[in-house]
Parts: structure tokens; sequence; C-alpha cells
């Protein structure tokens, strides 16, 4: 697999919209009138790309746990704040990616590399056994090198990158400007590049 299959490999099934779906915006706002049963569609709609991010920026099972639980307790609390002119998932990611700044500023981390045997538990998840090795070695290869990077290109090559956000919405979710996030960016995919050829990932 080459450097470059390697950078834009998704290693989750994951659900991709440019939009929020009527079927969503329709639970958002009933739940925004009190409805529980609404709110419960909207988490069983998104908490697993929630707790996805978390763990691509913790890179802890517990933490990602709190984490989840209090994404979606801020955003039960400021449900009426989303503006449905924007992709909820967009607003909602925005909200995760501050909930776990807030959780590694409270733990005072520094967290370089995810755990193997975690990283190696999600990504085979949803693999046969026969094919797991190597899945397990592209995966773990590609969560380690985006690992490497500072926070900030992190940040923005996962958001960017693997959950396929538009580079305004990811500028929005971190606070900065589309070209401080396409520097970000270009810099980072110029790093994990480098970091996988240099492991044999572009064979």
């Amino acid at each position: 697999m080459t450097a470059e299959a390697l950078l834009t490999m998704d290693v989750t099934v994951a659900l991709r919209v440019s939009e929020t779906a009527p079927a969503l915006l329709a639970a958002i706002r009933l739940a925004r009138d009190g409805d529980e049963r609404a709110f419960e569609e909207i988490m069983l709609a998104s908490q697993h790309r929630v707790a996805l991010l978390s763990w691509r920026i913790l890179g802890d099972a517990e933490e990602v746990k709190e984490a989840t639980q209090e994404t979606f307790l801020r955003v039960f609390r400021h449900l009426h704040g989303y503006d449905e002119q924007q992709n909820f998932f967009g607003w909602l990611f925005r909200v995760t990616v501050n909930v776990c700044r807030d959780l590694e500023k409270k733990r005072r981390r520094r967290w370089i590399f995810a755990p193997f045997d975690s990283a190696v538990n999600i990504a085979s998840s949803a693999r046969a056994a026969d094919d797991d090795l190597a899945a397990k070695d592209e995966v773990v290869m590609l969560t380690r090198a985006i690992d490497a990077l500072p926070a900030k290109e992190r940040l923005a090559i996962i958001l960017r990158d693997v959950e396929e956000l538009p580079t305004d919405e990811v500028a929005a979710i971190l606070g900065s400007s589309p070209a401080t996030v396409r520097v970000q960016i270009s810099k980072a995919r110029a790093k994990l590049r480098t970091w996988i050829e240099a492991r044999g990932g572009s064979r």
C-alpha cells in the first residue's frame, strides 16, 4: 500500500454527510421541544462518530467514554443554539473537540502514541479474523503517524482528512482561519508521508 493510500484510508465505516439529513433535522426540532425519544435518536445517529473522534484525540478508552457523555450533555443543554443552516455534524464535532480539549487540560496529559492494543481493537472489530493481521499493521502505522503530529496539525488532519469536513468547517471548529488550517493540513500531510515512508509504508 502506498503512503498516499494510507493517508487517505478511512479506518472506520462511518456515514459522510455534507448537510443535515431531513430525518435528523426533524429529530433535532423535536428534541428542542423536550422530546426525549427524539434526543435518543440523535444520540444513536451520532454517538459512534463522536466516540471515534474522541478516540483519535484522546487515545484512552475511559476518557473516550467520559468525553462522549460530556459531549451529549452539552448538546442537550445547547441544542437550541444549533443553526439549522449548518451541518449538524460540524457543530457536533466543535462541541466534541472542545470537550476533549477540556479533558486534556484538566488532566495535563501529554499524549503521543495511542496504545497498541486499543488501536488494534477498534480497527479489527468489523474485520474477519483472516484479514486482521495486515489491517492491524496498517491502522496502527497510520494511527501512530497521526499521533506523532503537533496538536494543532493533528486536529486539523483528523477533521479534514479522516472526518472529511470542509476546510471552512474545520477552521470554525478549531477557531482558526481557513488559510491557517490549509497550512496546518499541508504540513501534516507532508510529515505523515515522510513518517510512513520511513517505516516501509510505501511498499
